[in-house]
């Protein structure tokens, strides 16, 4: 079975629209041992996960028009990566935060190499959102 990159953005912005209601409820997030400092910081990262959630399901409808958004999803991806995999593993966040982290890097690099070549475009033009025409 081929791999579908627009399924696949699909299903990860269902994912961070799904961790961003969790976010909204400190109990749940508490119950899988995530220790966020106060419901505060849980709403508003739920905020940008909503927002990028409905961004990718968006994107996924139109990969070759709205290709650059998610390319620039995977580098949001990374610094989430980066930041929260030492805060799990080092840290007092929980160690739910590092598997999440991983999940981030594991999406992230789906994104930045998986979208290129399924579009059959350079790094290039999604960083700069250069005009992309659809393939045969």
């Amino acid at each position: 079975m081929r791999f579908k990159m627009s399924a696949f953005v699909f299903w990860s912005g269902v994912y961070n629209a799904v961790l961003a209601s969790f976010l909204t409820f400190p109990p749940l997030y508490r119950a899988i041992g995530l220790n966020i400092c106060s419901p505060e910081w849980g709403w508003l990262i739920a905020g940008f996960l909503a927002y990028t959630g409905v961004v990718l399901i968006f994107a996924s409808r139109n990969l070759i028009q709205r290709g650059a958004l998610v390319y620039w999803e995977s580098l949001l991806r990374f610094v989430a990566a980066i930041v929260l995999i030492p805060a799990g593993v080092f840290g007092d966040v929980g160690l739910i935060a590092a598997l999440l982290g991983f999940g981030d890097l594991i999406i992230g690099l789906n994104y930045a190499f998986g979208l290129p070549r399924e579009l059959g475009v350079s790094h290039r033009a999604l960083l700069f959102a250069e005009p992309v025409e659809a393939k045969d």
